[in-house]
């Protein structure tokens, strides 16, 4: 029991299956099998059948092989766990997991599940080579998401013997909050230069006409030209000073009062999701922790992760939590160092000198 109670327990690193974490019982063809052999051994020796002897005598050997066969399918197997790519809450993730094995021998119908009637996948894996094999995981919630135990069993050759382990991995998947939907408008872009934008009036900075993106500004919707379109196509106004307006900030703190938090999580998503579509830079300010002026990858990936861990323990994007000391996120390099005031040591002032 204590080998079953550790397979429970995530596993760091490489996985391998040494015969003391691969098992083998019976299948439920193994055990009809047993028990036809039963019978013929019952009637062999009632009636005296000499070559009875022989066929009962030759079936329990190739049993016995295929026990051995079966169990060296799976023995030697070096499990390591990979990584997955993030995805929205909701949707369905793939964690990449990889099988090697170091043998000289071909491992073939090799089946891997969690156990609970789930989809079964099969794989063959050459000598001396690797497979790697993706788990699905349905995500439901934002935050980690863990890789669930899962169980590899193999049946091979004979499907006589059931030969299986467990492996839990110290794996999983982050999910990014759910976007906001439909899409609330964006706030309005501030100039870098602090000057206001003077597209906002009309003037003779006006440039040409795009297709309508969620989260224009309705001011900046061409009206006269949408109802000139045969088909009633939105199209936005593009200026020669910036089109876009400068940077997008996007502040916690300015949200309207009454939203929840995960209502917050979604629509800064959203906002974000929006802005790199639209390849605008944009600012990312929660409670306590602030992305400045950026776009691209990274700073998707990075805003999005401090969301997907908001109000986490011992996340830096929780509101009303600190870190414990020296510890750090891993978004943390992405966001700008402050360094720590020191420390008032100026004596109390008194109304006596000295």
């Amino acid at each position: 029991m204590r080998l079953f109670r550790r397979s429970a327990i995530p596993w760091e690193g490489d996985f391998p299956l040494t015969r003391r974490r691969v098992y083998v019982l019976p299948s439920r063809m193994g055990m009809v099998f047993g028990a036809a052999l039963g019978a013929m051994l019952l009637l062999t020796i009632n009636y005296g059948l000499s070559l009875g002897y022989v066929l009962v005598f030759v079936l329990v050997g190739a049993s016995l092989v295929s026990l051995f066969h079966a169990w060296r399918n799976l023995a030697g197997l070096v499990l390591r766990p990979g990584r997955g790519d993030p995805v929205h809450a909701g949707d369905t993730a793939e964690l990449n997991l990889t099988f090697l094995n170091p043998g000289g021998l071909a491992r073939y119908a090799i089946h891997l599940d969690t156990g609970r009637n789930t989809e079964v996948q099969t794989v063959d894996i050459a000598a001396d080579a690797e497979q790697i094999v993706s788990v699905a995981l349905k995500t439901e919630r934002r935050g980690w998401q863990p890789a669930p135990r899962l169980r590899l069993w193999s049946d091979f050759p004979l499907g006589l013997w059931r030969v299986w382990t467990w492996w839990h991995p110290a794996a999983g998947v982050l999910a990014w909050p759910t976007p906001e939907n439909p899409p609330a408008p964006l706030p309005q872009a501030h100039d870098p230069t602090g000057h206001a934008e003077q597209h906002q009036h009309g003037g003779d900075d006006f440039s040409h006409l795009r297709p309508y993106r969620p989260g224009d500004p309705l001011r900046r919707l061409a009206w006269r030209a949408i109802a000139r379109h045969p088909q009633g196509m939105p199209q936005t106004r593009e200026f020669s000073d910036g089109g876009e307006g400068g940077e997008l900030v996007f502040d916690w703190a300015q949200l309207p009062p009454g939203l929840d938090v995960e209502t917050r999580l979604s629509r800064l998503t959203r906002w974000i999701e929006q802005a790199e579509q639209a390849e605008q830079p944009y600012v990312l300010q929660l409670p306590s922790r602030r992305f400045d002026t950026d776009r691209g990858p990274r700073q998707r990936a990075a805003c999005l992760e401090a969301l997907a861990r908001f109000g986490e323990k011992g996340s830096a994007s929780s509101l009303g939590r600190t870190l414990p000391p020296g510890a750090q996120t891993p978004v943390a390099a992405a966001a700008p160092h402050v360094a720590p005031q020191p420390p008032n040591t100026a004596a109390p002032q008194s109304g006596h000198t000295p």
